[in-house]
């Protein structure tokens, strides 16, 4: 799909359909949110008929506009008062799912609203990421016949805009293509050596990426027992993947740690049936940090980044590492293992550790699908987040505004800590109580960073695989974490 853009509407491209926002007002009245070029009588006259409510998301074919305009899609917009940013994105989602298997829509016009309120770059940058982040499927593993694609090659915005800026946003979004497309594919292809792979490829394609990565045995040449632990029964042995960035001079340096268990059974706690199912999502982290190395680098932002991706299957075997054991981390704090499905906070301890006496980063964000308590306690439209400083916790919340990849910030009180006491280890690495399950995996990850660093860990468990299509997410893969730290790293001194 080429996206361009068009500022006056009478120098629109004939199109097979054209798209136009409406909005409603107080006294329930439709009116048009662009009132302006030789489409605006057409407009009006339409409207009257009262036919299109211009609810949010609703729409309304019409055929025959002008000689321009095969069809015109009447887009709700809803109240005039509450339209928002993210409200755009999902107005323009409601069209791209409309023109999801139409072979004669191929030319299209979408034209941009005038808000009051929403500065008209604000306006456009949603109408173009909504088309990029609702213009995504994976039908990959369908068979020919029963693919329903999209066929829109050309789409032109009309309205205040540049195409410079309709290019940044593809660049960007093509590490969230690449985070959806991971998290998408079968277990058995996105295997540890699979993202391995994918990020040699980085290295290759983008002369600022460095890809490391250490095998097993290097692995073991650094004892890093809780990553080997986990990855005991892996048929792919586990890895740590190490990238780096580095294109921003003097400016500080940011370390990203993705989760990246590419199966989780729960090991020898295995997971009930209507749980295992869709654990080929539990590397969600690492796919949203490789992602965001893709973006960044793609985009060439003058930042300085580091990835590390600790992965490998959580299986059952002979050689699974067992509850009740006890193993020693790379920091050589012994870990008592309570729960072999509390696995993703063990490789995380390990990568973090590492990567912070390696990198010696200015701060560290970990991602991670770590538990389901944060899904109990916010659902599936925020991320639950963590943070050891206010400075850098305001920031993310500014970069979540302006994505509308909403987060919540959860406590990180002391008292939580004494559920990980264990009476034969440093630590144990789940409580045994139901209670405050997301706190305590916060917690547990802290013991393993630097007293002073700037820490955020991020628990996407809740908003990196949805139960189903929704909104600009027309698959369950949402790739959620890009374009948040995208935003966050590119505002960072």
């Amino acid at each position: 799909m080429k996206v361009t853009v068009c500022a006056k509407i009478n120098d629109r491209p004939i199109s097979d359909v054209t798209v136009v926002p409406f909005f409603t007002h107080k006294k329930g009245e439709v009116a048009s949110a662009f009132t302006e070029g030789d489409l605006k009588q057409t407009l009006e006259d339409i409207a009257a008929y009262e036919d299109f409510s211009a609810k949010q998301g609703s729409t309304l074919l019409v055929l025959g506009g002008s000689e321009k305009d095969e069809r015109l899609l009447f887009l709700g917009l809803g109240s005039v008062e509450t339209v928002s940013s993210n409200s755009i994105k999902e107005a323009i989602a409601a069209f791209v799912k409309r023109a999801r298997g139409k072979s004669q829509w191929k030319r299209v016009n979408v034209v941009i609203p005038k808000v009051k309120g929403l500065k008209a770059e604000v306006v456009f940058e949603a109408v173009v990421e909504g088309l990029f982040l609702s213009h995504y499927l994976f039908e990959d593993l369908k068979s020919v016949d029963n693919r329903k694609l999209f066929y829109m090659d050309k789409v032109t915005v009309i309205g205040e805009g540049t195409n410079g800026k309709i290019t940044q946003i593809q660049k960007l979004h093509t590490g969230v293509t690449l985070a959806r497309d991971l998290v998408n594919r079968n277990a058995k292809d996105a295997t540890p050596s699979h993202l391995a792979s994918v990020c040699k490829n980085l290295a290759k394609k983008y002369p600022n990426v460095k890809t490391k990565v250490l095998e097993k045995k290097e692995l073991e040449t650094h004892k890093m027992g809780l990553l080997l632990a986990v990855g005991e029964s892996s048929a792919d042995e586990p890895k740590l993947i190490m990238m780096e960035y580095l294109n921003g001079g003097s400016k500080s340096t940011t370390m990203v740690v993705g989760k990246g268990v590419t199966f989780d059974t729960g090991g020898l706690n295995l997971k009930p049936t209507n749980y295992i199912e869709d654990m080929k999502c539990d590397m969600g982290g690492a796919a949203a940090a490789i992602g965001l190395m893709k973006a960044v680098a793609e985009q060439n932002l003058k930042v300085n980044l580091i990835v590390l991706v600790p992965t490998t299957e959580n299986a059952i075997g002979s050689l699974s590492y067992k509850p009740g054991d006890v193993y020693t981390s790379y920091l050589g704090k012994t870990v008592e293992i309570t729960n072999t499905d509390a696995e993703g906070r063990l490789i995380l301890a390990d990568a973090l550790a590492f990567g912070q006496k390696k990198f010696k980063p200015d701060r560290i964000i970990d991602l991670a699908t770590l538990t389901g308590a944060i899904v109990v306690a916010l659902g599936s439209e925020r991320t639950g987040y963590y943070c050891t400083e206010d400075k850098l916790a305001k920031k993310l919340e500014e970069a979540a505004t302006v994505t509308s990849e909403k987060v919540w910030r959860m406590p990180l009180d002391k008292e939580y800590a004494s559920q990980l006491k264990s009476p034969i280890a440093d630590l144990a690495n789940c409580s045994k109580k139901r209670m405050a399950g997301s706190i305590t995996a916060a917690l547990f990850l802290k013991e393993f960073i630097e007293e002073g660093t700037p820490w955020i860990h991020l628990d996407i468990a809740g908003t990196a695989y949805l139960d189903g299509a929704t909104s600009y997410h027309m698959t369950q893969a949402t790739g959620v974490g890009v374009r948040l730290l995208n935003e966050l790293v590119s505002q960072l001194d």
